[in-house]
């Protein structure tokens, strides 16, 4: 019995391990069908949106990034700037929205988009080729790739669940195998644009060594109206110092729970009974109480646990 058992273990290994991979690599199959159906739908919905409805505002600021380029600064200096040194928000993206990522993921339309009031400020890491065009404002800022790559690591480590170690991740980013594409190709589009008036190019380095020279700049190109009262104000709230003093208007986990539409603070809601009254009509009350008293019998009515019965031993 021990040997016939063992003989049929052995020869059902292999069945039970090619079913097992079988499942896996189909499931894994159905996930990457889902993903790429997914990505589809959102891309077809910004195309839908970014390249023939939505029409530019001569107003209009697109912040052109590839990632970790000092996106979110500039998006606050460009609100700073646009708002007079106004703070009136619960995260930089309900002011400056980021672009492709409201449309694909349904957090604006059309008709939201237009309702921004000017000048509208846009964030966005699309390449110039996808970029909606008009005669407005661009505005796009470059960063050393090598300083991009270990930025870029850190935020996969923190926020996406990276577990690989800086080696595997430099070169996934060498081939471009990581959200938005190669860095190389994205910079290069870009900068064949570099004679359009439209378009102002700043690095990222020049942001951090002459802050008031950058902002300056940002002004004359925008057109922004800021008196020189203002201007020092607008300074400090565009400092690092300040942003990360605010650190929940800028983080990504933020902005995440404002695109999803999830409300803060709203988890413990009034602890009250019999508020459920307000919002169940009289078919839906009567639905309930028919299968609550199938499954459980009437609610109240000789269910409760009494803590006078004794336990049994």
């Amino acid at each position: 019995m021990t040997a016939r058992h063992s003989k049929y273990e052995i020869l059902k290994s292999p069945t039970k391990k090619l079913v097992s991979g079988l499942l896996k690599g189909c499931s894994m199959l159905l996930k990457e069908s889902i993903g790429i159906l997914t990505e589809t739908l959102q891309f077809m919905e910004l195309f839908r949106v970014g390249r023939l409805d939505f029409v530019p505002r001569a107003d209009d600021i697109f912040l052109v990034t590839y990632p970790r380029s000092g996106t979110t600064w500039m998006q606050m200096i460009l609100y700073q700037l646009a708002s007079r040194g106004n703070m009136d928000f619960t995260h930089i993206c309900q002011v400056a929205p980021w672009f492709e990522r409201v449309i694909s993921f349904n957090v604006m339309n059309t008709e939201d988009i237009e309702a921004v009031p000017s000048p509208r400020i846009f964030k966005s890491h699309l390449s110039y080729r996808w970029i909606p065009k008009g005669q407005c404002k661009y505005i796009y800022v470059m960063r050393n790739g090598k300083d991009v790559a270990v930025s870029f690591f850190h935020f996969y480590k923190s926020h996406l669940g990276f577990k690989g170690d800086f080696s595997e991740f430099f070169d996934l980013f060498m081939r471009g195998k990581v959200q938005f594409g190669s860095w190389f190709e994205h910079v290069a589009g870009w900068r064949e644009h570099v004679g359009n008036p439209n378009i102002m190019f700043l690095e990222y380095e020049n942001l951090i060594q002459d802050l008031e020279g950058c902002l300056r700049r940002i002004i004359q190109f925008c057109g922004f109206d800021v008196s020189s009262e203002q201007f020092p104000e607008i300074m400090e709230k565009c400092s690092f110092a300040f942003m990360k003093k605010h650190e929940s208007k800028f983080d990504h986990i933020t902005a995440t729970i404002w695109e999803k539409g999830y409300k803060q603070n709203a988890f413990l809601r009034k602890g009250e009974i019999g508020s459920a009254k307000t919002y169940l009509n009289d078919r839906q009350e009567k639905l309930f109480e028919q299968k609550s008293e199938k499954y459980i019998g009437k609610f109240g009515a000789n269910t409760a646990i009494r803590s006078s019965a004794p336990l049994n031993p």
